[in-house]
């Protein structure tokens, strides 16, 4: 039996000559097998997104026209329109006001006009005319923004310094070609403008003084991608140490209140007087611990404390004057005895005081009476 050619057109596979009773099984799976090769070859064809088309508006400046004219230079090259249905989408590219605008301005409709009279009667509408040293102006004063790239800045400034015209004519007698400064220029504005003032500093004391404005960007760039990582190295270093900070922190911590509280079972009670168990424990442990813990306190009539260590008897009582408070000091202590020394609690107990009186000749129960007190004279 003949060979059999691959029925891919272009490709010169062809099987062996086999023998004939086994040739038709053989030769279907060698091109089977072989077709296979064509198919994991073959890249599938993928669709392009529809290009857009550029809008124009009116009232926009000389930079926002350039760069409708660099969207519309591509359109056209990706749509490879031609003819009228060129002016029709170059019309189109209007927006509703400027392109009745445009109509009326041209007396009807100019779909029959070139591209080129098409563009210039859009221009006039779409620009509004800038006065030359007024935009140098605002190229000089523009500032690179807070964490925009310096690549971003040159991008701003170079959109600027398009309406600034920095072209002359060529001075030779033969050529009389406009030449244009642009990156000359440039490099200044984005020297000044630079945000970071260390890498401005670095910039201006730099033994090379004859940058071009690519190495100027360069050198920019490069700087702020070494303060980037300059920062995050840092932010880590940071971060390590506060940990260890708040370890370090955490385990005086600690150590302070563990000695603290061994220190606080020395002192003496302020319930009870006694030591062992603090000095102002919680509620929970003198209730185990404190024996003052339940007593009502006569001199103030408060619970969980003992008279000898209550803090209101040295205040003045509520309704008596202070001045009698003050001298009848004196006979309260005269009258107040402790409990036995060989009593663990150590407690005051309040005699009942009493006055002799001249008259009956005999002692009455009877408060102290207040003594003669000398205040101050007023002017």
């Amino acid at each position: 039996m003949p060979a059999v050619a691959c029925p891919i057109p272009g490709c010169d596979y062809v099987t062996a000559d086999l023998d004939a009773a086994i040739v038709a099984a053989i030769v279907a799976a060698l091109i089977t097998a072989h077709t296979t090769t064509h198919t994991h070859g073959a890249t599938a064809a993928v669709k392009a997104d529809r290009v857009k088309r550029p809008v124009i508006s009116a009232a926009g400046t000389s930079e926002d026209w350039q760069y409708f004219i660099s969207r519309w230079s591509d359109y056209v090259e990706a749509t490879k329109v031609t003819g009228r249905d060129r002016a029709l989408q170059l019309l189109e590219c209007c927006d509703e006001p400027l392109r009745k605008d445009i109509t009326r301005s041209a007396g009807g409709s100019l779909t029959h006009k070139t591209e080129a009279e098409i563009l210039a009667a859009i221009k006039k509408l779409a620009v509004c005319q800038e006065n030359t040293m007024v935009a140098r102006v605002a190229l000089h004063n523009m500032r690179q923004d807070r964490d925009e790239p310096i690549r971003a800045f040159g991008a701003r400034l170079a959109g600027q310094a398009s309406v600034c015209k920095f072209t002359i004519e060529c001075p030779h007698e033969l050529c009389g070609r406009d030449v244009n400064y642009t990156d000359a220029i440039l490099r200044d504005p984005l020297i000044r403008g630079t945000a970071d003032s260390d890498i401005q500093l670095d910039l201006l004391s730099d033994k090379n003084q004859d940058m071009s404005l690519e190495d100027v960007l360069q050198f920019v760039e490069a700087k702020e991608a070494g303060k980037r990582s300059a920062s995050r190295l840092l932010d880590t270093h940071v971060t390590d140490a506060t940990s260890d900070m708040v370890d370090a922190t955490s385990s005086s911590y600690k150590k302070k209140h563990r000695l603290a509280l061994q220190a606080d079972k020395k002192e003496t009670c302020t319930y009870c007087g006694q030591i062992g168990h603090g000095v102002r424990s919680p509620a929970r442990a003198r209730r185990t611990d404190c024996p003052a813990y339940g007593h009502r306190c006569k001199l103030c009539n408060r619970d969980h404390h003992y008279e000898s260590v209550c803090r209101s008897k040295d205040r003045p009582l509520k309704g008596r004057p202070q001045s009698a408070n003050c001298e009848g000091a004196v006979f309260d202590t005269l009258c107040t005895v402790t409990s036995s020394p060989a009593s663990k609690i150590n407690r005051s107990i309040s005699l009942d005081h009493h006055l002799f009186d001249n008259m009956s000749q005999t002692w009455t129960k009877k408060g102290s009476q207040p003594q003669p007190f000398a205040g101050p004279h007023r002017i």
